[in-house]
């Protein structure tokens, strides 16, 4: 989405470097957080040309599944202690110009959305560059967005197994030893995990809220719905 990112330097001048320091860029996310609503306009006017469509999980495939990583305390996560809620995987880097901000914004609307029901819901960002996105640094940038969601990353072999077990990927474009000016090309989609665990749909990038929004709603629904007949 090059407007998005067009508009986002003009308003606050996102340079690609990582030269700043952790507190100036995370005052610069807050920044692009309280201009979500231009910049969510500008992404929706793009979901309508690229007329995308909710993908479901294909029967019978084996995508998904529980994974440990680290959260931005060193602490260890497990997707199954998520039991109870639908949770929200996206893998993005902070240095992200355009797709990782558009989606930490929709991470966002959606909870505000959901109103009271948004804490049956777990947005997760997973950094897959490990190298540039310390813990403190990472736990700055997505509580720019919103304190709701949970940041983890690990090691790249870590990283990998869990991205494919997913079905997204990750590549590093430009990186040399040493390096901290390179690009990481990425899967784009949010992966939406059912109450009991499942990967049970793929939303492709630009997919307009309000078809998210209603996915979910029933999702909630549903899972209410089977609660009060079990009782």
């Amino acid at each position: 989405m090059p407007l998005i990112h067009s508009i986002a330097q003009r308003l606050i001048g996102i340079g690609g470097s990582r030269l700043h320091s952790a507190r100036q860029v995370g005052r610069r996310w807050r920044t692009i957080a309280s201009i979500g609503s231009l910049i969510w306009a500008v992404a929706l006017l793009g979901a309508t040309i690229m007329t995308p469509t909710l993908a479901e999980e294909k029967k019978g495939t084996a995508l998904g599944g529980d994974f440990e990583l680290l959260d931005t305390d060193g602490g260890k996560f497990k997707l199954s202690s998520q039991r109870g809620k639908i949770v929200l995987i996206y893998f993005g880097y902070t240095s992200c110009p355009d797709m990782c901000p558009t989606d930490l914004l929709l991470f966002k609307e959606i909870l505000s959305r959901l109103g009271a029901r948004k804490n049956l819901v777990q947005p997760i960002f997973i950094s897959v560059d490990p190298d540039r996105d310390k813990p403190a640094y990472l736990a700055e940038y997505t509580k720019a967005f919103s304190p709701a969601i949970r940041a983890l990353t690990g090691n790249e072999r870590q990283l990998r197994r869990v991205a494919g077990a997913y079905g997204g990927y990750f590549r590093y474009v430009g990186r040399a030893p040493g390096s901290t000016t390179y690009s990481v090309d990425h899967s784009v989609n949010i992966y939406v995990v059912s109450t009991e665990g499942k990967l049970v749909s793929v939303i492709p990038f630009g997919t307009p809220l309000d078809n998210i929004v209603r996915r979910i709603e029933g999702m909630l629904d549903r899972n209410n719905t089977a609660t009060r007949a079990e009782q």
